[in-house]
C-alpha cells in the first residue's frame, strides 16, 4: 500500500511536506510538520495514521485521490497497535525492493499480436530477441521461427541489449507507474540471471560499451545509471533530466553515452564518471531518439515533430544542424548505415535514409503498415541488415548493399522476410 499510494510523492527526489517514506528508516522521521509519523502502539498519536484516516478532504492522504479503503486503513491501525515493527532485512532499503516477486505465467500462445517495444540483435546476427509478457522471446532472423523464451522477466520489457554481442543480455522494463527493473541474463543459460536494480518506475532503455565493461540504463524515473560488468556493481546514478528518458545511445568508441528526453533536451555523459559533457537544447518538443555517428564525434537526435538535429558531444550544434524528412511524423529510431548515411524510423511506418548534404529524405528503406517502434542495424558496412518492428507486431528484415568500404553511394534494397513476433502467430 505504501509503495503503491505514497512513495511517488514522498521519496528522495520529491519529498512533499519534507516527508519521506520510501524506506522504513525515513518513514520514522518527521517532516516539515515536526509531528511524529509513528508512535508504537498508539495509532491515534501517529501522524501517518491520522492523515490516512481523517475525514477532512483537504488534509487526507493521499492528496487529490480517493480515500484508502477502510480495510487498508484498519490494517495500518492494527500494525501500529502491534508496535509498528519492521520485519525486513534492511531498514535503509527502498520499500519497493522488499515486495515479494510473484511468478507470472506467460501464455503459451498469445491471443493477438503484441506491439514490439524492445528488440536487439546478437553479435553474429543469428539471434534476435524481442519483448513478451513477463518474458523475452528469441527468434531466428533467417527463418522468423521462435528459438526460445526467457521467463520471469518484467511485466513489460522495454529495453534489450546484448553485452559484447552475447550471451549476456540486459533486460530493462517494469510495470508502468509502479516499478521498474533491470536484469542481466545469460541468454544461453537463462537460469543464470541477476536483478541489478529495482526502481520506482519503468526502465526504458539499456546500452553497453563495445567491450562489455559498462551497462547504462535510463527510464521513467528521469535517472541514468551505470553498472560495471559482468558483476553488475553500481558505478554512478544521477537524475539527469526533468522528464522521462526515452532513449540512450552508446558511442562506438565506448567513451560517451547520449540520452533523449521528454524534457526537450539531449545530453551526453562520460561513461566512466557520469559527468555531463554537453546538453543540446535545439528541440522544441520531446526528444524521442538519439544515435552516434560511426566516428563518435557527432550525435543526431530526433523529436516528436519529425525534426532531426546534429550536434557535438559538448552539446554544440553542427552548422546546418536541422534535418527534416518532410511532414511531422515522430522520429522514433535513429542509426547509421555507413560512414555518413543517417537512417530514421518514423511514426508513419517509414524507414528512410537522409542525405546529409541536402538534409532531406534520400531513400525509403522499409515500410510498415503501423507505427514504427524499434529498429536495429547489423552486418558489415558493405552488406547491412536492417531490422525494423512496429506496433502491430510485425518484424521486417531488409538487406542493404552499399559500395565497397561502406562509402556513400547507391543502395540496393531488398526485403528478405517478415514475421509476427508473438508466440502462436
Amino acid at each position: 500500500m505504501l509503495v503503491g499510494q505514497c512513495v511517488e510523492c514522498h521519496r528522495a527526489e520529491k519529498a512533499k511536506g519534507g516527508y519521506r517514506l520510501d524506506t522504513f528508516e525515513q518513514l520514522l522521521k518527521a517532516g516539515d510538520s515536526d509531528e511524529v509519523p509513528l508512535v508504537a502502539g498508539k495509532p491515534e498519536e501517529s501522524e501517518l495514521y491520522e492523515l490516512i484516516s481523517t475525514h477532512e478532504e483537504d488534509d487526507r492522504m493521499p492528496k487529490k485521490a480517493d480515500a484508502l479503503p477502510e480495510k487498508e486503513i484498519a490494517l495500518v491501525r492494527q500494525w501500529i497497535l502491534e508496535g509498528g515493527k519492521f520485519d525486513g532485512p534492511d531498514a535503509k532499503a527502498a520499500l519497493a525492493t522488499l515486495l515479494p516477486q510473484k511468478e507470472v505465467q506467460s501464455p503459451e500462445k498469445y491471443p493477438r499480436p503484441i506491439p514490439v517495444t524492445a528488440m536487439a540483435l546478437n553479435g553474429d546476427g543469428k539471434v534476435l530477441v524481442t519483448n513478451g509478457y513477463h518474458e523475452v522471446l528469441s527468434w531466428d532472423p533467417e527463418t522468423g521461427k521462435m528459438r526460445g523464451r526467457i521467463a520471469g522477466m518484467p511485466e513489460r520489457v522495454l529495453g534489450l541489449s546484448f553485452i559484447k554481442g552475447g550471451p549476456l543480455l540486459a533486460v530493462a522494463g517494469g510495470s508502468p507507474g509502479r516499478s521498474g527493473e533491470v536484469w542481466l541474463v545469460n541468454y544461453a543459460r537463462p537460469a543464470e540471471r541477476k536483478r541489478l536494480a529495482q526502481l520506482r518506475d519503468c526502465a526504458l532503455s539499456a546500452v553497453s560499451t563495445p567491450d562489455g565493461s559498462v551497462l547504462i540504463t535510463a527510464g521513467a524515473d528521469n535517472r541514468v545509471r551505470a553498472f560495471a560488468l559482468p558483476e553488475g556493481k553500481p558505478m554512478w546514478d544521477l537524475e539527469a533530466h526533468a522528464d522521462w528518458i526515452l532513449s540512450l545511445a552508446m558511442s562506438p568508441d565506448g567513451r560517451h553515452v547520449a540520452s533523449a528526453s521528454r524534457d526537450r533536451t539531449a545530453k551526453v555523459f562520460d561513461v566512466k564518471t557520469g559527468t555531463v559533457e554537453g546538453t543540446f537544447n535545439g528541440h522544441e518538443v520531446a526528444v524521442l531518439s538519439v544515435a552516434f555517428s560511426p566516428s563518435s564525434d557527432q550525435i543526431i537526435s530526433g523529436d516528436a515533430n519529425g525534426e532531426m538535429h546534429r550536434f557535438k558531444p559538448d552539446g554544440e550544434g553542427v552548422k546546418d544542424t536541422t534535418m527534416s524528412p518532410g511532414g511531422r511524423s515522430e522520429v522514433l529510431g535513429l542509426g547509421f548505415l555507413n560512414t555518413e548515411l543517417p537512417v530514421a524510423a518514423l511514426g508513419s511506418g517509414l524507414v528512410i535514409s537522409m542525405d546529409p548534404k541536402t538534409r532531406k529524405k534520400k531513400d525509403v528503406l522499409a515500410q510498415h503498415d503501423d507505427r514504427l517502434t524499434k529498429m536495429c542495424i547489423g552486418g558489415s558496412l558493405e552488406l547491412r541488415r536492417l531490422i525494423t518492428a512496429s506496433h502491430d507486431g510485425w518484424v521486417r528484415i531488409t538487406e542493404l548493399t552499399s559500395p565497397a568500404g561502406g562509402l556513400p553511394g547507391p543502395l540496393q534494397i531488398k526485403e528478405t522476410r517478415r514475421f509476427i513476433a508473438s508466440p502462436g502467430w
